[in-house]
C-alpha cells in the first residue's frame, strides 16, 4: 500500500468530514449561563449540512446542573430563533475531553454527553441542513446555545463544527 501525501489525507478527512471550524477556548463562568440570551458560536452564511457539532470540555466543568441545546437564527432573511436540537442532561463535573454532541436527526432531539472523555461514543448520523440561500442572496444567520437548569460557575470548553457548503459561497466562522 502506498503512503498518502499529507495534503491527500487532510482531503479525503474534507471529503468525508467538512470543514473543521471551532471557537477559542470558552470560560464557562462567561459564556454557560442560564437566562433567556441566546450565546452566538458560529456565523453561517448561506445553506449548509451540518455534519457533526459538539463541545468539549477543555478542563472539568463545575458541579452545577447545567443542561444546553444548539439553536439556528437568521437575520437575513428574518427567521426567529428555531431549536436544532433538544437540551442535554446535566453536564454536572463533566470530565475534561467529554462531549456535548448534537445528534441531528428530527429537529429538537436531545444532545448526548459522552460517557468517556476523549471518546465519542455518540456522532451525528442524520445531518441537517440549515441556513438560506434564494439563487441571489445568500443568508446569513447564526448557531447558539441556549443553557438552562443552572450557570456553569468552573471549567472551560470548546465548540467545534464540521459542515458541508450546500450553496454557492457557503462557509461558517466562530463568533467567540
Amino acid at each position: 500500500m502506498a503512503n498518502l501525501q499529507y495534503s491527500t489525507i487532510e482531503m479525503l478527512g474534507y471529503m468525508d468530514q467538512g470543514h473543521h471550524v471551532k471557537t477559542s477556548v470558552l470560560d464557562n463562568a462567561t459564556y454557560l449561563l442560564t437566562g433567556d440570551n441566546q450565546t452566538e458560536i458560529f456565523n453561517v452564511y448561506g445553506r449548509i449540512m451540518v455534519k457533526q457539532l459538539y463541545m468539549e470540555a477543555v478542563t472539568e466543568f463545575g458541579a452545577q446542573a447545567t443542561t444546553m441545546y444548539y439553536n439556528f437564527t437568521s437575520t437575513t432573511p428574518a427567521i426567529a430563533v428555531q431549536p436544532m436540537s433538544a437540551a442535554s442532561a446535566a453536564l454536572t463535573s463533566l470530565a475534561q475531553g467529554a462531549r456535548h454532541v448534537f445528534v441531528g436527526g428530527a429537529v429538537a432531539t436531545a444532545c448526548v454527553i459522552t460517557a468517556t472523555a476523549g471518546i465519542s461514543d455518540v456522532i451525528c448520523v442524520n445531518p441537517h441542513i440549515i441556513g438560506t440561500d434564494d439563487g441571489t442572496t445568500q443568508g446569513v444567520g447564526t448557531i447558539g446555545i441556549l443553557t438552562a437548569v443552572a450557570s456553569q460557575l468552573s471549567g472551560t470548553c470548546q465548540f467545534h463544527i464540521h459542515y458541508i457548503p450546500m450553496s454557492d459561497g457557503a462557509y461558517v466562522t466562530a463568533v467567540l
